[in-house]
């Protein structure tokens, strides 16, 4: 049976006329990883500051671990860890001193949890060195090993890799699917970094101009990215005959638009066009095509690269 860890609908925050949010509804399911993807502007930090309790909506509800109402969700919240715009540390402590801090004040009285944490995100070995000589991917682990504190069922995260070297990047990248692995922990994080998000996430959320455009998996993001041959012609039928009576293959799709993608023939597109025409099959479109995550994030949203 499906475990809904977060559920929203119609969720809407409202600044005077303009929408951070409006009429967001997503539903996450336990033990997976979701990149929020959005230019800057686009609601992901706020969608993650509604959720965490850090603001109120406008409209809408939330649902966290099946409860509703702000009573009840205050106190799931507590099943949650956050990161949210930046790591939450104490520049002049060292780690251990600053998890014991947010230890403490959190009334968590297991002291044992410190070096567990530390040593979990790779940071045991740091002694008394003061987080503010941390470099950025130390501080970001370190912010991450806050967040774990009271062993949380869903974890979100804001930026975690936001301007890390690549080194960092990929320490970022097991962490978190070390924690989806052992623990079947729920993460919710965004990203700037599309490729590493590609690497990272199993589902993806397109969110633009505080709407969700598209909802999907990563098995369904490989599936639209995928390397093919685009072929557009008035006769699909014909044309699907074809490819599997002449060129022995059934490796292709059909789109609602008539238009056939060619899984096979990638590196010889010479030949399928010579196959096709010998057999009668007028073809308006031939063309070798297959989208990046990036590539592909635009075409959901429109506009120039630049600005995710």
């Amino acid at each position: 049976m499906t475990r809904y860890v977060l559920r929203t609908d119609s969720l809407t925050k409202s600044y005077r006329s303009s929408h951070a949010l409006h009429e967001v509804s997503l539903t996450l399911e336990a033990g997976k990883i979701y990149g929020l993807i959005g230019q800057n502007g686009a609601g992901k930090t706020t969608f993650m500051r509604l959720v965490a309790g850090l603001g109120f909506p406008t409209s809408g509800s939330i649902e966290l671990f099946g409860a509703r109402g702000e009573k009840a969700l205050q106190v799931e919240r507590k099943r949650l860890g956050c990161m949210i715009e930046h790591p939450s540390l104490t520049p002049g402590m060292s780690a251990r001193d600053n998890l014991r801090l947010h230890r403490i004040l959190r009334g968590i009285p297991n002291e044992e949890v410190e070096e567990e944490l530390l040593a979990f995100v790779g940071l045991s070995d740091t002694g008394s060195k003061k987080a503010k000589n941390f470099s950025l991917g130390m501080k970001q682990r370190l912010g991450i090993a806050v967040a774990l504190l009271g062993n949380p069922e869903m974890l979100i995260l804001d930026e975690p890799v936001n301007g890390l070297d690549p080194v960092g990047v990929v320490e970022i990248r097991k962490l978190l699917k070390k924690l989806c692995d052992e623990r079947q922990m729920t993460i919710l994080l965004s990203s700037h970094n599309l490729p590493e998000l590609y690497q990272t996430a199993s589902d993806y959320i397109i969110i633009h101009q505080g709407k969700v455009k598209e909802t999907l998996t990563l098995a369904q993001l490989e599936e639209r990215c995928k390397r093919h041959i685009l072929i557009s012609s008035g006769q699909p039928e014909q044309l699907a005959s074809v490819l599997e009576m002449k060129l022995n293959t059934t490796h292709y799709k059909v789109l609602p638009d008539h238009t056939v993608k060619l899984y096979d023939y990638l590196d010889d597109n010479e030949k399928v066009s010579r196959v096709l025409y010998d057999n009668g099959i007028r073809v308006t479109n031939l063309s070798v095509a297959g989208d990046t995550l990036e590539d592909y994030f635009m075409t959901v949203v429109g506009g120039a690269k630049s600005h995710v």
